[in-house]
């Protein structure tokens, strides 16, 4: 008779979008390598990933560090809401700082982790630890020149962890021109994961792709990440595209006349659409009027500003009748304003999913759109704007979006292009 071999097991890391990408986790009771250069998230996908397991999946962890002690992880963590010292006080987490000076260490004889060992065997059975995560690698052999020893100490050591059925992050710093300094690390670990923190242009992206994953299959791009007061938000992008379902029920733009030109009943819910006209033309009091219709229906609304504040539009509205502030005070509005450049377009694409995901909208406005076209060449505004109109369809968001015009005339290029008709009529709208 034969044996059926059961597929990898996942253990969920938490984090936003990283275990759509991966298809569930990683791998259960195996090492994971996360490497990358200086300031691009490898100590806090670590550390959330130790969180998430203990608050989510009710799996006590252990955070060996070889370079900042305990309580200044502590400290590091607290602006994100991590409570840390509750966690340890509770047993639920344990952190270990252990120092290695490099000019302390002589090579002489052969080199081994025993000691290294009853520690962590130690500190995992403190708390019955499912997880743990070694940050970082390259301390812990930062006196020796050997590699040979290095290697198989290496080896050594994921192989102690796979025995115990520990989950393990071990973090490492990028070589030039390999995943990590030493260029060893990812021949031993069974998943491979690459943080990328690069500036074009004067706008900073962070940036996450799965370079190995034995046994799973898993997304391979790069997909770009955000770290905010709340952790780490990844951006699933494999997960868009055009297989969402359509609804024949109509919402009104909160407009009589408009909606009478539109059949009498206003826009498609789940559609998207493009309001464009020059400046003074009614684009923002067209997209206020449509977010109070929504709050006035009970719904919620997302309003993305890129061009005036919060207050300033609150105001102005307030001066033709729409008012704004009754919607805040209903919280069924929520605003969002921000100047483009703030950040690059794959950063505003992961505020806008993170917001969105967190808010729930049942209508998105977006004032204006045009104003991103300023951040990156056409394809790449249409591409980005392609992928967030997506999201919005298969979250059956309806969205009016605003653009400015030159001359009178219909926006031409990447966001027309990627507006897709919402009435079924023949309408200017779109």
């Amino acid at each position: 008779m034969t044996r059926r071999i059961k597929a990898i097991e996942k253990a969920p890391t938490g984090i936003k979008g990283f275990d759509e990408i991966s298809g569930g986790g990683l791998p259960k009771g195996r090492p994971a390598l996360v490497c990358g250069s200086a300031g691009c998230g490898k100590t806090l996908f670590g550390m959330e990933f130790l969180v998430r397991g203990v608050l989510e999946f009710n799996e006590p962890g252990v955070f060996v560090s070889f370079e900042e002690t305990g309580e200044e992880l502590v400290k590091n963590f607290v602006s994100l809401g991590f409570e840390l010292e509750r966690m340890i006080a509770e047993k639920r987490l344990v952190m270990d700082h252990v120092h290695i000076e490099k000019s302390e260490i002589e090579e002489t004889g052969e080199y081994d982790l025993e000691g290294l060992f009853i520690r962590l065997g130690e500190a995992i059975s403190s708390v019955g630890a499912k997880r743990i995560v070694l940050d970082t690698i390259e301390s812990l052999f930062s006196g020796l020149s050997n590699t040979g020893i290095l290697r198989a100490e290496l080896r050594r050591l994921f192989r102690w962890l796979k025995e115990r059925g520990i989950t393990a992050v071990v973090t490492g710093e990028s070589g030039e021109r390999t995943l990590t300094r030493h260029g060893l690390e990812e021949y031993v670990a069974d998943c491979v994961i690459f943080l990328d923190f690069r500036v074009t242009e004067q706008i900073a992206t962070r940036r996450l792709r799965i370079i190995k994953y034995r046994g799973s299959s898993h997304g391979a791009d790069e997909y770009p990440f955000l770290i905010d007061e709340k952790g780490i938000s990844i951006l699933p992008v494999t997960s868009l595209g055009l297989d969402y379902r359509v609804s024949s029920e109509r919402i009104s733009s909160g407009v009589p006349g408009l909606d009478a030109m539109l059949g009498g009943r206003g826009f498609y819910r789940g559609s998207t659409i493009l309001v464009s006209g020059t400046a003074g033309t009614g684009k923002s009091s067209l997209s206020a009027k449509f977010a109070e219709s929504a709050c006035m229906r009970g719904e919620r609304c997302l309003y993305f500003a890129f061009e005036e504040s919060p207050d300033q539009i609150i105001r102005n509205m307030g001066s033709i009748g729409i008012d704004m502030k009754a919607c805040l005070k209903k919280r069924g509005l929520r605003f969002h304003a921000g100047r483009p450049s703030l950040y690059g377009l794959e950063m505003h694409l992961v505020t806008f999913h993170k917001m969105i995901t967190e808010f729930k909208p049942q209508v998105v406005v977006i004032d204006p759109i045009s104003n991103l076209r300023t951040m990156g060449a056409q394809r790449d505004v249409k591409s980005m704007l392609t992928r967030l109109f997506d999201f919005l369809k298969i979250s059956r968001i309806t969205t009016l979006a605003t653009s400015l015009s030159p001359a009178g005339r219909p926006l031409e290029g990447s966001v027309k292009n990627t507006c897709q008709e919402s009435t079924g009529l023949k309408s200017s709208i779109c």
